[in-house]
């Protein structure tokens, strides 16, 4: 979801999530407990229809603090967020060496790259480490664009080697971190190189 509060799409979100603020706390509560159990067991696309759903039902019991009136229980494979105390639901980002796993319920660190087990530490970092050059080249200034033969060409390879590490994370980085979480969402889209969750294919 867009975090520009300007942006139209940003507007088509909030709408959206107006349906969860007429939900009463004790309904929010069972609704999202209801979902984590339907999330449980597998790696999410973050652009998944029932991801954004659950998200922007997290926001609204973040504001309201509905996980820690302990209305309804997760399901039990669910440990407490140490960020919100909401239950534990990762994202993994292009950012996860310097901010680690997000928390879907308040946008926080939820677990510091540091903090991860020894076992996934070498693949996300590698991981990370590979991407954060290819996306840079939709920030490079001008001196830097004017300086290879042809920025759109440069842009172009990036984009298409943005596409091949977000179908790694699918692929291969997401589902490990279930050995360790009861599910786990990934980003599939990199919206400053132009790369839509479609443009990521899993078949």
């Amino acid at each position: 979801m867009a975090t520009d509060a300007n942006t139209p799409i940003d507007s088509l979100w909030k709408e959206y999530g107006l349906v969860f603020r007429d939900f009463d706390d004790l309904t929010l509560a069972r609704w999202m407990a209801q979902t984590l159990g339907q999330l449980e067991g597998k790696a999410w696309r973050l652009s998944h229809p029932l991801l954004g759903a659950y998200r922007l039902a997290a926001q609204e019991a973040h504001e309201r603090q509905v996980w820690l009136k302990r209305l309804a229980t997760p399901p039990i494979a669910y440990a407490e967020s140490p960020c919100c105390r909401a239950p534990m639901l990762p994202l993994l980002t292009r950012d996860v060496g310097q901010s680690g796993l997000i928390c879907q319920h308040c946008n926080d660190s939820l677990v510091p790259f540091e903090e991860l087990p020894q076992s996934l530490q070498a693949g996300l970092g590698k991981w990370a480490a590979e991407y954060a050059p290819v996306h840079a080249v939709a920030h490079w200034d001008e001196q830097r664009q004017r300086a290879v033969e042809d920025y759109d060409r440069a842009f172009e390879v990036a984009a298409h080697e943005a596409e091949m590490l977000l179908l790694r994370a699918g692929q291969v980085l997401a589902p490990r971190l279930l050995d360790f979480y009861p599910a786990a969402v990934w980003e599939d889209q990199d919206e400053c190189l132009e790369v839509r969750p479609e443009d990521v294919g899993l078949g």
